[in-house]
């Protein structure tokens, strides 16, 4: 099984039939590869990945067992891949809303939305959420660490380019960039371990870089007004 690295500045390089495309990808019709793990992440959130065989799989993909196997050798294959595209494709959208152009609260909101939303969603509408969780963090748990480092590179340059600009005064609190990216992924593992819903993360991942943003803009913005 492949070890793919996720490398959100060029997408996925490999070119196999079971490493190419991620899932939603713009192709004109879904690949294979694509019905697969569509079908899976519909089998792990409504029967657990337990109780998944590859049969359920293959045939909710309309294909036939041999098939899925060419592709993929097991489960734990197609749940990693599915790890891969997931943590891949939220990279991409945070990386976008950090380059943006818009304000820099609403970059920092857009840019965690883009990165815990479609994951959280997916364990909370899941009666098996809390299986997903452990399997995760017992077959790919390489592909999370890989993920959360590149997200914590792509905040901490943000953050310093913010700081350049003047949007942001880090010396107030006499931050480096990486500790307060540091600071900031820290509270947000806290807001998802006591969110009950998606809404309930959003409202208070909101609150959270809005207290950020105010602390160190305070004295820009007064300088500003003068």
């Amino acid at each position: 099984m492949s070890n793919m690295r996720i490398q959100p500045d060029s997408k996925h390089d490999g070119q196999s039939p079971a490493k190419g495309d991620s899932i939603g990808s713009a192709s004109a019709l879904p690949t294979k590869r694509d019905r697969i793990l569509k079908a899976a992440l519909e089998c792990f959130g409504r029967y657990g990945f337990k109780r998944t065989a590859m049969d359920d799989i293959a045939k909710i993909a309309g294909i036939s067992r041999a098939a899925l196997y060419l592709l993929f050798q097991n489960k734990e294959d197609i749940f990693r891949t599915l790890c891969e595209d997931l943590h891949g494709n939220a990279l991409v959208r945070a990386q976008t809303a950090l380059q943006s152009e818009i304000g820099f609260r609403e970059r920092l909101n857009t840019a965690f939305e883009g990165k815990d939303l479609e994951l959280f969603e997916l364990v909370c509408d899941s009666p098996h959420g809390s299986e997903l969780i452990d399997l995760k963090n017992a077959i790919a748990a390489d592909i999370f660490l890989s993920s959360s480092k590149r997200f914590e590179e792509l905040l901490t340059e943000a953050i310093r380019q913010a700081d350049e600009r003047g949007e942001i005064e880090l010396s107030r609190g006499s931050f480096q960039p990486s500790n307060f990216a540091s600071l900031l992924i820290g509270c947000t593992h806290g807001l998802k371990k006591s969110s009950s819903s998606v809404a309930e993360y959003r409202q208070q991942l909101r609150h959270l870089i809005l207290i950020f943003d105010l602390a160190l803009t305070a004295s820009t913005n007064k300088a500003s007004s003068v």
